[in-house]
């Protein structure tokens, strides 16, 4: 299905680290509509606690836009980075994943955004699933939740593809 130059439709836009809000102004100066569903969360330093907003989905800005506005979106953007493609074309997100986000958004305090920042060498143990309570190492990251992990409890070693849902910290490399 072609998309026609006069329908408009909703594309997930990648930007660099902590650009969201960067991006969205610049994108929204130039006339397009464009969305940066944002939570509330404390931070807590070592001298103060402050609320501050950030994205619910890092990295990620949406526009509404027909295909030319989509294109002048990302053109010029300073930390827009790409679009999301599915199947060689722009993904298309659906209008009513839009709404369901901003129907979430109405009691923020039912959303919870998993920060676990795991990564290579860490040990963690397992907390779902049939390997629920083994401790082990992540060895490699297979995409964004992906991990491979090496079981220390069995008397060789042998990887396994957990979701990071599956999975605690309990001590970095």
């Amino acid at each position: 299905m072609l998309i026609k130059s006069t329908e408009r439709k909703w594309f997930a836009l990648q930007t660099k680290p902590r650009n969201e809000k960067l991006v969205l102004k610049q994108i929204e100066l130039k006339g397009i509509e464009a969305y940066l569903p944002l939570i509330e969360k404390v931070r807590i330093w070592a001298d103060r606690k402050k609320k501050i907003e950030i994205p619910l989905f890092s990295g990620y800005v949406f526009i509404y836009a027909r295909e030319d506005e989509r294109l002048e979106a990302i053109s010029n953007t300073s930390g827009a980075i790409r679009y999301i493609f599915y199947e060689k074309r722009p993904a298309v997100v659906s209008e009513r994943e839009i709404d369901l986000i901003k129907q979430a958004l109405r009691e923020p305090e039912k959303i919870s955004i998993e920060d676990k920042k795991i990564k290579k060498g860490d040990m963690i143990i397992v907390t779902r699933g049939i390997f629920k309570g083994m401790k082990g190492f992540v060895n490699e990251f297979r995409g964004n939740y992906k991990l491979t992990v090496n079981l220390e409890e069995l008397s060789y070693s042998f990887s396994i593809i957990l979701n990071a849902n599956e999975v605690n910290l309990l001590k970095t490399l």
